[in-house]
């Protein structure tokens, strides 16, 4: 009997790369499902930046492609610059 191994696995540069990026990736929606997951919706947006008066009055503006969105109250004007996704939001004028 020879002294070599039982079973030999022989794998290519490429293949050991796509095996450790699949394990990654699988490790990674594994432990970071909330990551993955949809986009949260804006519970307290009226208290952290409240531009609308009492009888509402709002208006929204985007640009060409979406990307930017813009909305005006009495109170002052917000902006987002990534498709008007939560945590994108900034007060750029605030009025009284």
């Amino acid at each position: 009997m020879s002294n070599g191994p039982v079973v030999e696995i022989r794998l290519g540069r490429r293949t050991l790369v796509l095996v450790a990026l699949g394990a990654t990736l699988a490790l990674a929606a594994l432990f970071l499902p909330g990551r993955v997951s949809a986009q949260k919706t804006q519970e307290n947006f009226k208290d952290k930046m409240a531009i609308a008066g009492e009888m509402g009055g709002v208006a929204v503006a985007t640009s060409a492609d979406g990307k930017y969105v813009y909305v005006a109250g009495p109170a002052g004007v917000i902006v987002s610059e990534n498709f008007g996704k939560t945590g994108t939001w900034s007060q750029t004028v605030r009025l009284k």
